[in-house]
């Protein structure tokens, strides 16, 4: 059954697309917000729809928790862009006062429910559930300890060296330094324990999402009344909307990354490390 904040989803998508056609403002200000909110109530409810349990429906709590964690790891992000030696994107509208702030942040918590919330679409679709490997991935403690050690140095690098190619490590580095701590405490969630496992579907239904995601980050972005702008000098000819071709590639890892922030931040919540700490 269609829930009625699916329609809700939908009617804010067109109200949004058509207040930044014609610039009525304070809509169009809010424009990104609008139809970013949209876009997570008409994808969660169809995943009700297909399976009858979905984020908002069944697991507001954990929906809430999405939602603060999206705003938090991209303020680092932000806070990356900021004090690094190569910056990777600016805003049209600068945070010139308290508005434009609140405003961008809470746009910011829409970013890992958008992304979580379609990888769990594409997953109802079962497009990934029959692929299989016979080829085993034997892990060990050195390899996690080697990651965390590699994820450190890779968010660490754009303070340290200026090369556009830093945003390649920023892009990863998390993944790097968290999943092997999921995988030291048996998260079943853990990139490496999928692996390990041989199970591809929740990775590739990220890497879908992240591409899902992108292309629409991109295209609503272009169009936009208050926008970024990538400063990356890479192909910057080549573009999809406003971003380089190979700055677009990386919205699959993002996928991945904001996949295991999640993972992470439940998992402190959850109590498991403090636990195995005391």
């Amino acid at each position: 059954m269609f829930k009625w904040y699916g329609t809700l989803g939908i009617f804010l998508i067109l109200f949004g697309e058509v207040a930044n056609i014609f610039r009525i403002q304070p809509f169009a200000t809010f424009f990104m917000l609008i139809v970013w909110t949209g876009y997570i109530l008409l994808v969660d409810c169809l995943i009700y729809m297909l399976k009858n349990n979905s984020y908002l429906m069944n697991k507001r709590s954990k929906f809430l928790l999405m939602y603060l964690t999206s705003i938090n790891f991209w303020l680092i992000f932000e806070i990356i862009n900021k004090f690094s030696n190569f910056h990777g994107w600016f805003y049209s509208i600068p945070d010139a006062d308290i508005i434009t702030f609140i405003r961008r942040v809470l746009t910011f918590g829409t970013i890992i429910p958008a992304v979580l919330e379609t990888s769990d679409l594409v997953g109802c679709l079962h497009l990934f559930s029959n692929i299989k490997s016979k080829l085993k991935m034997p892990l060990n403690s050195h390899i996690g300890y080697l990651m965390f050690a590699l994820g450190m140095i890779f968010i660490l690098l754009p303070f340290v060296i200026t090369t556009p190619w830093i945003w390649a490590f920023v892009w990863t580095g998390f993944i790097l330094l968290l999943d092997p701590i999921l995988y030291t405490f048996h998260n079943e969630k853990s990139l490496l324990y999928q692996l390990e496992n041989r199970k591809f579907s929740i990775i590739l239904s990220l890497l879908v999402a992240g591409y899902i995601c992108g292309f629409l980050w991109e295209f609503w972005n272009y169009w936009a009344y208050s926008k970024w702008y990538y400063t990356i000098p890479i192909l910057e000819n080549i573009k999809i909307f406003e971003i380089p071709v190979l700055g677009f590639l990386a919205y699959g890892p993002f996928a991945l990354e904001i996949y295991v922030m999640y993972q992470f931040v439940k998992l402190i919540f959850s109590g498991s490390i403090i636990r195995k700490i005391i």
